[in-house]
């Protein structure tokens, strides 16, 4: 068990496309910007709010003692800033350095150690928070993509100490399809892991993104599928990409670390192209055409003085309660770093956004794949 005192950061003044969400949180909506950049994000408090009294520590409790790369090392930059631009303390409690510690130990060691509120997330952190999160008064709870639940997920209950937080998935595929397609790309793929809600969301939301701009364009777009499941050898995962990149598939969407890996490893090989999801893939190589990320830094900032403006407690509102985000705070976006696209610019990319934030583009989120949007101009073809 790795326990971290946070550094001091300095805060960070927002350029005009920097930040995953709007600046101030009581702008008027033609101030918003869309997204580029969540590690920049720094939140800042209307200016006639009340000033937050500060003191109290926040927790981070964490899978991995490298909090460098990833989702919580973008969550923990989160729980950083606002604790250092707010006059917090940020602490870390991690597990799974090769010992025995378990995330239901990282959880006990946040609570017992005089945090106000510790923020976590994934699966993992969901069984084990089931099983704490009345444990302990006056210690309360962020959960991240996921709600607290059992281990064989028949029971689902999320105490009023407890507030969880889901990114809307289809909304990150819309993007990526969209951009995609205007980008000149009409021979898609999209390859995930197990067929399960959030996954699906990606994969339906990212047909939708391609239909939209299809129709726009007069094209004909072509859908490959493939649910992996579980597999012993995540090699085929490889294989399978190169058999579709050889085969005239252009780009595919690839959900999940592994599989990103893997797909990215088969577009090395033959020169096919990646769209990464969740985080900011851009880094690994030109082979990435872009990310559709979830803007956890954002999204943890806005939480954290949502809770301490409200008296260190959930709201009535918020109190066991799960909140989806997406276009409307600004919590998904598209990397703006390693910008690749040549058709597709950032211009065309704020219009778009802006319009699924009025809704005057629609995007739907399906949970499995058998009751599907109507695509004419996307032939879609499932490879399980």
């Amino acid at each position: 068990m790795k326990k971290t005192v946070a550094l001091f950061l300095s805060m960070v003044f927002l350029t005009v496309l920097a930040g995953c969400a709007p600046q101030t949180e009581n702008q008027a909506s033609e101030d918003f910007t869309a997204p580029l950049d969540d590690a920049s994000f720094v939140y800042q408090a209307p200016q006639d709010a009340t000033p937050l009294p500060g003191g109290a520590t926040i927790a981070l409790a964490a899978s991995s003692g490298d909090l460098e790369s990833g989702a919580e090392a973008m969550l923990w930059k989160g729980v950083q800033t606002f604790a250092s631009t707010f006059g917090y303390t940020a602490q870390s409690f991690t597990y799974g350095d090769g010992g025995n510690a378990s995330a239901e130990d990282a959880l006990r060691e946040a609570a017992q150690s005089g945090a106000t509120l510790v923020v976590c997330r994934g699966e993992e952190m969901a069984k084990a928070l089931f099983n704490i999160q009345s444990n302990y008064p006056g210690v309360h709870y962020l959960l991240f993509d996921e709600e607290p639940h059992n281990e064989d997920y028949t029971v689902y209950t999320t105490d009023a100490s407890v507030h969880c937080v889901l990114f809307q998935e289809e909304q990150l595929g819309y993007l990526a399809g969209y951009a995609s397609v205007t980008e000149g790309y009409t021979t898609l793929g999209f390859v995930g892991g197990d067929e399960v809600p959030d996954v699906v969301r990606y994969c339906t939301g990212f047909l939708q993104g391609a239909e939209a701009a299809a129709e726009q364009q007069g094209e004909e777009v072509s859908l490959r599928v493939w649910y992996t499941g579980e597999l012993e050898d995540d090699s085929l995962v490889t294989s399978r990409m190169t058999e579709w990149y050889n085969n005239g598939t252009g780009l595919v969407l690839a959900n999940g670390n592994d599989g990103i890996q893997r797909t990215l490893d088969a577009a090395n090989q033959t020169g096919g192209r990646v769209f990464a999801t969740e985080q900011d893939w851009n880094g690994a190589g030109e082979r990435v055409l872009g990310s559709a990320i979830k803007c956890y830094n954002a999204a943890v900032q806005r939480q954290l003085y949502a809770f301490f403006s409200g008296n260190a407690t959930w709201s009535q509102q918020a109190a066991g309660q799960t909140e989806k985000v997406g276009f409307t705070d600004g919590s998904v976006a598209l990397a703006g770093s390693n910008w690749r696209f040549s058709h597709f610019s950032q211009r065309q990319y704020e219009r778009v956004y802006d319009e699924l934030r009025n809704s005057d583009l629609k995007v739907e989120a399906y949970a499995d794949m058998d009751t599907l949007p109507d695509t004419p101009s996307v032939t879609l073809e499932i490879q399980n």
